[in-house]
């Protein structure tokens, strides 16, 4: 979690675990396996031993760029790719995990289908002037008992000399909520928001448009503090937004499932993939049924 949150969250994210059970060892990893037949526990880096009866092994997403390497490509950390996803042979297109753009990776299903769709146009039509400028990456934790969101840099610290960022913070140790925002030029450019998200849709939208944000920067935090956790009214949202963020499916595209017959949350998945991802966006999704079915609703009475 070390690339999702700074250190002040982080600290904040340990106490919440370790109230539901999980004790955090951070700074060490596991040195020695312990047991013959079954597993009887680990020593760890710093000497420390942990009894133990099941160990899962996490190493994240890793580009397979092997075949590019073979096949005489430019190859970093994955296959290099250009703004159209063109390799540095120009006969071979690279998209997905094993492409490398601008030095970096993503790992994430959203990044793939925004390559994919240039890759398409281009190889459809050579002239066309789409290009890929790279993905703003909003990562979701899914997980009991704990809620997080977090969006863009948000590495920079108000210590670090920053004259021109801007830093809006909230924490609350007792109830397990940090949440802030890192602005420049009046836009929003990295978030965290753990423990309590009911804002994200929000930050979110202001995030990935650059826009500018309202003069009392803590209302994106604050406002509905004490307010219920249901979503804000659809008709807040404008087209554009992006409603999934694992298929890039905006409110637009739902609208237009739900014009074409698709009224149940299975229909709209099967017509746009939206909630076919990660599933944090159901509850929109289910939002944006219940509005359509009600606007439907009074039409016909009119």
């Amino acid at each position: 979690m070390e690339r999702q949150l700074d250190v002040a969250a982080g600290r904040v994210l340990d106490r919440t675990l370790r109230g539901l059970g999980i004790t955090v060892i951070a700074g060490a990893s596991v040195a020695q396996v312990h047991g013959e037949e079954r597993l009887t526990g680990v020593t760890l880096t710093d000497g420390s031993t942990v009894e133990a009866e099941l160990m899962v092994l996490c190493c994240g997403v890793r580009p397979r760029a092997e075949l590019g390497r073979d096949a005489g490509l430019t190859v970093g950390h994955g296959i290099i790719v250009d703004d159209r996803m063109a390799t540095s042979d120009p006969a071979v297109t690279a998209v997905g995990e094993c492409a490398e753009h601008r030095g970096r990776l993503y790992g994430l299903v959203a990044p793939v289908w925004e390559q994919a769709r240039v890759a398409a146009a281009v190889l459809a039509e050579p002239s066309t002037p789409v290009t890929y400028a790279g993905s703003t990456m909003v990562t979701r934790l899914k997980a009991a008992g704990i809620e997080l969101a977090a969006m863009g840099d948000h590495s920079t610290r108000e210590d670090d000399g920053a004259d021109d960022a801007e830093f809006v913070t909230f924490v609350d140790r007792t109830r397990g909520v940090y949440q802030k925002l890192v602005v420049h030029d009046g836009r929003l450019v990295g978030a965290i928001l753990l423990g309590d998200t009911r804002t994200v849709g929000t930050v979110t939208q202001l995030f990935e448009r650059g826009a500018t944000l309202p003069l009392e920067r803590a209302s994106l935090l604050m406002v509905r503090r004490n307010a219920s956790a249901a979503a804000a009214s659809p008709t807040a949202l404008p087209a554009r937004a992006t409603i999934c963020q694992c298929n890039g499916v905006t409110k637009g595209a739902i609208t237009a499932a739900w014009q074409a017959g698709a009224h149940t949350i299975e229909e709209i998945a099967a017509r746009t993939r939206a909630t076919t991802g990660c599933g944090t966006c159901k509850d929109t999704v289910c939002g944006l049924v219940d509005w359509l079915a009600s606007a439907d609703t009074q039409a016909d009475i009119a």
